[in-house]
């Protein structure tokens, strides 16, 4: 049943209707399950009885064969996301109420204050908290709460006004605790169809095939290595910058080893995943977020490290400076650093170009030293002629399995409901690519671990160095 349920994976049938369809007229698939016919709820119960709580042990153990089978390199890993729609109703979409709850909160910290109680709490008051001293107010002041005359007209007392008003914000604060939980801390929307999903914007919509509004997806990242995909995840994260550990972290999980050589874009290149990469041994071919701009010239980069010192374009050495009421220190681990000869510098239009005051002879500029170390580690490693090789595989090869499980497999929108069940289906997904990578490499003799090979002529490659004042006025 497993195989077959892969199998139908790999042939880009995903659906339960499908796959038992299958299983009636396909010769290939009646021979799998021996002229057995399931039912789609037999085949529904097995995924998620046997499959789903064994996903990656499942999908690790087939690709490693695979990987053992032709002695594929995996030295090389190319990490990459996309965002896929989720099967949810994209009207049914609910905010987190961070600003409601926090008016809410001081509304109820004042009624609790006319109440005659005590708040000395900075945080949010929890609902727990409020119907206790409720409950206490109604003791102490005797009330009874099933005499309360209900509709217009009705003279209350004091007393009955500031319950019925304290309990209008209990029921409110509850609404809010209950949308925050389902929330969690790393996000600000769901969904109510599915409440796993989170609200993004998709570069295309399954409907409409156009990305003008929010949409219910799923942040899928994979790591590809001579074709195959390695390992996956499933992530509600809008963005890249926190799913590079986890993944990488799951892949030590079920390889026993970190991988050797690790390609991702600007959207990974952050200082913790640095850090992360340094502290595993990993090699660092991750670009930063200011690649693109330094690759074409536009934001060239302005501050070089060495040892503990940071020299500037005019080859001006920081002088650190403690941080003040006018200076906040913005990241942590952050220096600020003074350069000093602004108005002699031939490199000031662009070092000044986005500053509100340009006439003064200093700039001030925060940085944090270890990253600008390791950033620099990454450029070398990506303007080397091997890091030319790389970024070039890393688009043909995770790029191009997207395209594939998309394009060619036609798979634009997740058909299950709930994290776990749709890792589930990212993993048949995955699993039946990479089985249909397997039939390729039966079928051909040229096994390849690179699609791209550097030729012994590469030389490393150089950012374009920014021109100074007098030489730009010259070239005019």
């Amino acid at each position: 049943m497993v195989a077959t349920i892969i199998y139908c994976f790999s042939q880009f049938k995903s659906s339960l209707r499908e796959i038992e369809k299958l299983c009636v007229f396909d010769l290939r698939i009646i021979y799998l399950m021996q002229q057995v016919q399931p039912s789609h709820n037999v085949i529904k119960e097995c995924i998620n009885k046997y499959i789903l709580p064994y996903q990656y042990e499942f999908f690790s153990m087939i690709t490693k064969a695979i990987i053992e089978e032709f002695h594929l390199d995996i030295s090389n890993q190319y990490l990459d996301g996309t965002k896929i729609e989720a099967n949810a109703n994209k009207y049914k979409f609910v905010w987190k109420p961070t600003t409601f709850h926090k008016r809410l909160d001081s509304k109820i910290k004042e009624l609790l204050l006319e109440m005659g109680f005590e708040i000395t709490e900075r945080n949010f008051i929890k609902s727990c908290k409020l119907n206790e001293l409720i409950n206490e107010y109604i003791s102490k002041e005797e009330i009874d709460i099933y005499s309360i005359p209900n509709g217009k007209g009705k003279r209350l007392t004091k007393e009955q006004k500031k319950y019925k008003l304290a309990f209008q914000y209990l029921i409110k604060l509850l609404e809010y605790e209950e949308k925050e939980e389902t929330c969690g801390e790393n996000r600000n929307s769901y969904y109510k169809t599915d409440k796993d999903a989170t609200a993004m914007v998709l570069k295309e919509d399954y409907y409409s095939k156009t990305s003008h509004d929010f949409h219910a997806g799923y942040n899928i990242q994979v790591m590809v290595s001579s074709g195959l995909i390695t390992m996956y995840g499933v992530f509600q994260d809008r963005d890249d910058f926190y799913t590079f550990i986890p993944m990488n972290d799951l892949y030590y999980k079920y390889y026993n080893e970190y991988p050797e050589n690790e390609c991702a874009d600007s959207g990974y290149g952050i200082y913790i995943n640095y850090k992360y990469m340094r502290e595993h041994g990993i090699n660092n071919y991750v670009k930063f977020q200011s690649w693109t701009s330094e690759a074409n010239g536009k934001n060239p980069q302005l501050f070089y490290t060495f040892n503990d010192g940071v020299l500037c374009l005019n080859t001006c050495i920081g002088e650190e400076i403690p941080f003040d009421f006018r200076h906040h220190q913005r990241n942590e681990g952050g220096k600020l650093y003074r350069f000093t000869g602004c108005n002699n510098c031939d490199y000031a239009y662009i070092c000044k170009k986005k500053l509100k005051i340009k006439d003064l002879d200093y700039r001030l500029y925060e940085l944090i030293p270890d990253y600008e170390l390791l950033k620099e580690q990454a450029r070398e490693n990506l303007l080397s002629p091997n890091g030319i090789e790389i970024r070039i595989n890393r688009s043909i090869q995770v790029e191009g399995t997207f395209g594939e499980i998309k394009q060619n497999m036609n798979y634009e929108r997740i058909r299950r409901r709930g994290l776990n069940k749709v890792s589930c289906e990212i993993m048949l997904m995955c699993l039946g690519r990479n089985v249909r990578k397997l039939f390729t490499l039966i079928e051909s003799n040229n096994i390849k671990s690179n699609y791209w090979e550097k030729s012994s002529d590469l030389k490393k490659e150089n950012f374009p160095f920014p021109k100074q004042k007098n030489a730009k006025k010259k070239a005019v």
